[in-house]
């Protein structure tokens, strides 16, 4: 059972009770009320496909509600998942979704410690049973962001696995595209077949985008200086459940300055999280439940 699952307390109001049922699947932490956090439970990780699917139409249905907010969805993959059943289809699209990366981080949470040599000497002793040496906890984790249009192709490629997050941040941040045309003879040369020009440029703006520079100030302030903090694109939060809960409300106005919605696989809590800067989101989320329920079926537990 989740920690927001145990928020609920046994007495409710009827009103409360039948929000609370109409929720369901997802379970509002009752705990705090300036936002809006959710717990949705699957049954395992990887997530099965009944389960996936239906998340899935979910998620294309709250990103569509989320447009009416002139919101914009930006996409994440932990790179340490890029290394499971996910690796052939992450190698295979790199050259279509161009993945960029930057640093994620638990919320206090600090770098891996530069390795000794006594250290390295004690790892080069003792190999793994298959000869392996491993150094993965001596590296920060990275995430790669998908900075296109293509969110909906790349959570079906990649949800489901444990390691993706999706954030919502205010749409038109990045500077507007310059007056620019593609010269006719580059534009039909035989090598650039296939080039979308327009987003090659879009994608370049997007990397002027502010919420990049405030997550690095913000996620990444208590970081001592060094390359990893002075060279991140960009350091998101690894948020769980009790770090929504246990933060202060300023730490949450914080945080919900540089988005305005947060949705993470979370194998930690056993399932979704959603987090959302309107701390009045029931309604809206009910009615993407039902609409979700109509188009597929209910949420099958």
């Amino acid at each position: 059972m989740s920690t927001i699952q145990a928020q609920a307390g046994p007495r409710k109001r009827l009103s409360e009770v039948k929000t609370v049922r109409d929720l369901l699947p997802f379970v509002r932490a009752s705990a705090i009320e300036d936002v809006s956090l959710y717990w949705l439970p699957v049954s395992e990780f990887p997530i099965g496909f009944r389960q996936r699917a239906w998340i899935l139409e979910f998620l294309d249905q709250l990103n569509q509600e989320l447009k009416k907010d002139k919101q914009t969805i930006e996409t994440f993959l932990q790179l340490k998942f890029a290394r499971t059943e996910l690796n052939e289809r992450f190698t295979n699209t790199l050259m279509e979704y161009r993945p960029m990366t930057g640093l994620v981080l638990a919320p206090g949470g600090a770098l891996p410690h530069n390795l000794s040599p006594l250290e390295a000497k004690r790892l080069s002793e003792n190999p793994g049973k298959d000869g392996t040496i491993d150094i993965d906890y001596l590296a920060p984790d990275y995430t790669a962001w998908f900075a296109g249009q293509q969110d909906s192709e790349q959570r079906r490629d990649f949800f489901g696995a444990g390691g993706m997050m999706l954030l919502w941040i205010d749409e038109g941040g990045e500077p507007a595209p310059p007056p620019f045309e593609v010269p006719n003879v580059l534009r039909t040369h035989p090598a650039m077949q296939g080039v979308d020009f327009e987003a090659q440029i879009r994608r370049g703006l997007r990397l002027q985008h502010p919420f990049l520079k405030r997550s690095r100030e913000l996620f990444a302030a208590h970081l001592p200086d060094g390359a990893v903090k002075r060279h991140a694109l960009f350091v998101l939060p690894l948020f769980k459940s009790m770090d929504f809960i246990d933060a202060t409300a300023e730490q949450r106005t914080a945080w919900f300055e540089i988005f305005s919605a947060y949705c993470i696989e979370s194998p930690r809590d056993n399932g979704v999280l959603l987090a959302f800067r309107d701390g009045q989101f029931d309604e809206r989320l009910i009615s993407l439940v039902r609409s979700t329920n109509q188009k597929i079926q209910r949420y099958p537990q």
